[in-house]
């Protein structure tokens, strides 16, 4: 089951490291180093096909020791 935040958005962790048990079910498990992340669309919405929506942006973070 994925968590969502507050108002409903949705934090997605991606890494080779789990973030933490309690953010894990919102974790997609990556290699080690850099990797490719990518935005399947599966029967689009116009806005999607015109590029007037856009993914939200990716925000690279320190993981807490």
């Amino acid at each position: 089951m994925t968590w969502h935040n507050t108002g409903g958005s949705l934090t997605l962790y991606a890494g080779a490291k789990s973030p933490g048990k309690e953010k894990e079910s919102n974790w997609l498990p990556a290699p080690n180093g850099t990797f490719s992340l990518y935005i399947r669309c599966y029967w689009a919405e116009q806005a999607v096909l015109d590029g007037t929506w856009l993914p939200p942006k990716i925000e690279k973070v320190k993981r807490e020791k």
